[in-house]
């Protein structure tokens, strides 16, 4: 349906209501067939919707790695900020309920390889470390400790990873190495 009404002159960019385009909806599905498809007809992989986010958050939110490498390819900077200073490494760190550690690690390690900034921060002066202790995802800290993220690192408001840890298994992953 996707190529056909692309063929018939259909607009890839043409947004929704708030502001979603079919390649954010496409890549939040994680379909990487439209994703490819939409790409092709230069559909603009950096729009951000009325939410602050676009295609690459919202696939690597969801471990999507086949498409944010997709995304990668079609030229989006691993070290873009979407809404509030996010960078898709955050979102990758603090991935949606539902998606497993190793999904999310591919799309971190796909990030860092690609020159995502490990250590940068967000507008509450928040880093991808950060985001992922708070969330309890043990795993993603080992992760980017493993890949250099700074664990002295203070938010806006004083606090530090350890700080924001939400159980034992982070504290216990922040206290490793």
């Amino acid at each position: 349906t996707v190529a056909l009404l692309l063929a018939k002159g259909a607009d890839p960019n043409l947004p929704g209501r708030s502001g979603v385009t079919p390649l954010a909806a496409a890549a939040f599905k994680g379909n990487d067939r439209i994703v490819e498809q939409l790409l092709s007809r230069s559909a603009d992989p950096n729009v951000v919707d009325a939410t602050g986010k676009a295609a690459m958050t919202y696939a690597a939110a969801r471990g999507f790695v086949e498409i944010v490498r997709r995304l990668l390819d079609a030229g989006v900077d691993a070290k873009l900020r979407y809404g509030n200073g996010l960078t898709a490494l955050m979102w990758a760190a603090g991935h949606e309920d539902g998606v497993g550690a190793s999904a999310a690690a591919s799309v971190i390690d796909l990030l860092l390889g690609r020159g995502a900034a490990v250590d940068a921060a967000d507008d509450r002066g928040r880093t991808a470390l950060m985001t992922a202790a708070a969330l309890g995802h043990a795993e993603v800290v080992e992760m980017l400790v493993g890949r250099g993220a700074d664990r002295t690192v203070r938010d806006k408001s004083g606090k530090t990873a350890l700080d924001l840890a939400a159980d034992d298994a982070v504290r216990q992953a922040l206290a490793a190495r």
